[in-house]
């Protein structure tokens, strides 16, 4: 566990030049599926070095899957839509959009990658990078466009999501929808009930959870509940009971992948969560059925005074909420320690190459096209997205400059202080999941904590074939 440990921190400290350099050049200081059995293909190995660029085919049509819509109007679809046609336009290549159900994607393209019809260029969850490698999924970049780079363009890539799920020296993904999971809040509110985030402890969490809950919110008109985390099993993000085992541990896993969840710690965790449902009303029994795009719509409602939720939702909420936008900010959960953030999974998606695919270098074209500067910069612009390619902040300045987008240089400084890389040599299936049923059988089954952690440990073991 220790030695775990000190490889996700490793990880997660790379991400000091490459993002904070990045925002300060031009800011001021401010799912449970089963894994499908591995295919007969052979190792991916990297082109040799000084091939001539390869020639691509135009008039094509690439097939692409992402939960993301290019037809709809969120900040992250726009940006992709504006990017797809800029795409069209130097290269006269086509991509074609095939929106998928976020919490299934991964698990229906390692079906279709087996089954020899998977799309062009495939989004994958970062929970089942393991996966994709260990099924031999992805193609290489190095046999793709790397080849070509320069060595700025290597310099303006390098961070912790960048080397996520590097193999032998070779990359298979590049991060999009960079997220962080912490405590989405209404800053008026807090500052209200005399609060500062970031919480100094748990204790303090608590209090401010029950002070903020009342009968009729005087702006939204509603009751307004502490604080909301969805628990379906369906659609879930991590909540404090998994940072609580971070803080604690450095790990949800041993180092051997079995699943690391019954600590005593993690049922104190539990026990939290059920006294501000049962005792303190401050988080309403509702929740249990709830999945995390639930708690979204409530919360832009005025439902919830906070909720835990991804940093890549703040530009929908901002856009959404009946309240003031510039109140919605993020901040880290707290620890048992005084002072000191809890860790948080790094999670969003791992965009690669099928293996299989007819039209691999143009796919591969198209995925290096999406993390150009300019194309990063409608991710950020548009989509509210924290750069991705350190070449970027020359293109924002001004950008950086806007208060209302806080929220981006806060998120920055949490990957660096406050962040957990999951690890990629084995696959973690199912894990979230897990924990939300853990939560179920204590909440509504009254089962006891340990015991229902010890029954998502062999859950998850099981599922993983541990």
């Amino acid at each position: 566990m220790k030695n775990q440990k000190k490889v996700s921190k490793g990880m997660v400290l790379l991400l000091v030049v490459a993002l904070i350099a990045t925002l300060m050049v031009g800011c001021a200081p401010t799912g449970g599926n089963a894994p499908q059995p591995t295919v007969s293909a052979p190792k991916p190995t990297a082109a040799p070095a000084g091939d001539e660029p390869t020639k691509l085919q135009e008039g094509i049509t690439l097939r692409m899957w992402t939960f993301l819509d290019p037809t709809k109007t969120s900040g992250r679809e726009v940006a992709l839509k504006q990017i797809i046609e800029n795409f069209k336009n130097e290269y006269n290549i086509d991509v074609v959009v095939e929106p998928q159900v976020w919490d299934v994607m991964t698990a229906k393209f390692f079906a279709a990658h087996n089954a020899g019809n998977a799309p062009d260029i495939q989004w994958v969850n970062m929970d089942d990078m393991g996966t994709a490698i260990k099924q031999k999924a992805l193609e290489p970049f190095e046999n793709l466009f790397m080849k070509d780079w320069t060595d700025e363009q290597l310099k303006n890539v390098q961070d912790s999501f960048w080397d996520y799920g590097s193999v032998d020296g070779l990359h298979y993904q590049m991060g999009f929808s960079r997220n962080y999971i912490g405590i989405i809040y209404r800053e008026d509110l807090l500052k209200e009930a005399g609060y500062e985030a970031p919480f100094k402890n748990w204790d303090e969490f608590r209090q401010a959870a029950k002070d903020l809950t009342v009968e009729n919110d005087p702006i939204t008109g509603v009751k307004r509940y502490g604080f909301g985390s969805g628990l379906s099993l369906d659609k879930s993000d991590p909540w404090f009971v998994v940072n609580t085992i971070l803080s604690e541990q450095g790990s949800l896993f041993a180092e051997d992948g079995k699943a690391s969840f019954a600590i005593d710690p993690a049922v104190k965790a539990i026990q939290l969560f059920s006294d501000m449902m049962n005792v303190d009303k401050s988080i309403p029994e509702g929740v249990v059925t709830q999945s995390v795009e639930d708690i979204y719509k409530d919360f832009n409602s005025g439902k919830f005074a906070m909720i835990n939720g991804g940093s890549v939702r703040m530009e929908s909420l901002q856009a959404n909420c009946v309240f003031d936008p510039e109140t919605i900010q993020i901040m880290p959960f707290p620890s048992n320690t005084e002072g000191k953030p809890s860790p948080s999974p790094i999670t969003g998606w791992s965009v690669g190459v099928w293996s299989g695919g007819k039209y691999k270098q143009e796919a591969g074209k198209f995925v290096e096209f999406m993390f150009s500067p300019e194309s990063d910069k409608l991710w950020v612009e548009i989509g509210g997205q924290v750069p991705m390619n350190q070449a970027t902040s020359a293109l924002l300045t001004d950008f950086f400059k806007n208060p209302t987008k806080r929220y981006l240089t806060d998120t920055a400084g949490y990957f660096v202080n406050a962040a957990w890389a999951q690890p990629t040599e084995f696959t973690l299936t199912g894990w979230r999941a897990d924990f939300c049923q853990a939560m179920q059988d204590v909440l509504v089954n009254k089962k006891d904590p340990m015991q229902a952690l010890k029954d998502a440990e062999k859950a998850f073991n099981d599922r993983n074939n541990r």
